[in-house]
């Protein structure tokens, strides 16, 4: 569990990295993508990921309760992997967009396969946010 509630925690962290990147001057630039020609564009998703950052940072704390908030985490990185390799976003809006859903592929591993092993819940479980099955004790 403790290796788990670190991993959740990096993956806040993460989140909390890429908005950095967004949010600092110059550095989406240094990273080849081209600046949005709206501002908008940039705090959007800045925004967004510093919220899943906080949520998951938040969910790091008890995950047997908040284990659900990281296990749809890893659903929304793994659609951002599928769309960022499938529609070729990486040519489009630059490396960093490649290296972002590189990183988020092993993120996805780890909370989609981990966590259900971890918190002795099926991803079902999880995904309605419902407690472990307790296994019948044998007579």
């Amino acid at each position: 569990m403790r290796f788990m509630t670190w991993f959740v925690r990096a993956a806040g962290l993460y989140n909390a990295s890429a908005v950095i990147v967004f949010l600092t001057p110059g550095a989406l630039d240094t990273f080849g993508v081209a600046p949005p020609y709206s501002d908008f564009w940039v705090w959007l998703p800045a925004l967004m990921g510093l919220f899943a950052g906080i949520v998951l940072l938040l969910s790091a704390t008890d995950l047997q309760v908040y284990g659900a908030f990281p296990f749809w985490n890893g659903i929304i990185r793994f659609s951002f992997v599928i769309a960022t390799f499938t529609l070729g976003f990486g040519e489009s809006a630059g490396t960093f967009v490649t290296l972002l859903a590189a990183g988020d592929l092993v993120l996805v591993a780890g909370t989609l396969v981990g966590l259900p092993i971890v918190l002795g819940r099926t991803p079902w479980q999880l995904l309605t946010n419902r407690p472990a099955t307790p296994r019948p004790v044998p007579a």
